[in-house]
């Protein structure tokens, strides 16, 4: 349940031709979610941000520096939605949830510019390929026409010939210009920034919250939920399971009240109805179709 709640916040989907035509990638993304729900943040979102089939879906997959001979600037989709849906939201964020507010208005958290810098840091990444970092695998990830069947699924390789070497500026961070392209610091540096980002804990609580226990969180229960993801009571911050747990044992999951319950997912009902009637397929097979 906690994967099916980090696919719905870390969104793939099978509508897209590429991603609908791996779907042994797609179970080993949700494989992902699941090992690294129950584990650090940190990791869960390096995990996301490498995926071939999140490379795909939000084309940083074969992004490429700046060329401005060819007019070329580096995809900015990743670098928005990295932001906007996976760690900090697009306002800035009190400890419950509720937006800061500015001259009466919803101060955001980013800026154009913060995506144009943070784009610079997904250039470079690609299909893994045993035989990279070469232009071939960059490419095709394969080399004379050979991949590794697994690639769809193993995480992206950084290339250094298609990294932006430029200063990146984003969030109020900097990394600086580098002589040698970087691909693995830069991402380690932003990665790190993002994760440590105040909004990170009150954002990805109250949608945890609202996938796992009740669409109307009260603000005490997203404090307390973003609490334990800033620290889990040993200094670290980010536990997963910990998150899971305050969210699970917090009062307003465990008393009926005018907060309780939430909308079930369509998809929810139909393996409940499953379950309780004691379904069975007359093949061994389950043909369920994405449309």
């Amino acid at each position: 349940r906690v994967a099916y709640a980090l696919s719905q916040i870390m969104v793939i989907s099978l509508q897209d031709g590429t991603v609908g035509d791996n779907p042994r990638a797609v179970s080993a993304y949700i494989d992902m979610l699941a090992y690294n729900g129950g584990g650090n943040y940190r990791a869960l979102l390096e995990a996301v941000t490498l995926h071939p089939m999140m490379g795909v879906y939000l084309s940083h997959l074969k992004n490429q520096k700046a060329d401005p001979l060819k007019g070329r600037v580096p995809d900015e989709n990743f670098a928005r939605e990295v932001m906007q849906l996976f760690s900090i939201g697009v306002h800035q964020l009190n400890a419950d949830g509720s937006p800061r507010v500015s001259g009466g208005s919803a101060v955001e958290s980013y800026t154009d510019a913060d995506i144009s810098g943070l784009a610079k840091v997904f250039t470079g990444w690609s299909w893994d390929c045993p035989d990279g970092p070469d232009n071939n695998c960059f490419y095709w990830g394969s080399v004379n026409n050979v991949s590794d069947p697994d690639r769809s699924f193993k995480p992206m390789q950084g290339f250094p010939q298609f990294h932006s070497k430029e200063e990146k500026k984003f969030l109020g961070t900097t990394i600086a210009a580098q002589s040698v392209a970087d691909p693995r610091a830069s991402l380690t540096h932003a990665l790190d920034h993002l994760a440590a980002h105040p909004n990170v804990g009150p954002f990805l609580g109250k949608q945890l919250i609202q996938r796992l226990v009740t669409s109307n969180p009260s603000p005490a229960y997203v404090s307390a939920v973003a609490a334990v993801f800033n620290n889990n009571g040993s200094g670290v911050r980010g536990d997963m399971k910990a998150v899971v747990k305050a969210i699970l044992m917090h009062p307003e999951a465990r008393v009926v009240s005018e907060r309780s319950g939430k909308v079930r997912e369509p998809v929810l009902r139909m393996t409940a109805f499953a379950r309780a009637l004691g379904h069975k397929s007359d093949t061994g097979s389950y043909r369920v179709s994405s449309t």
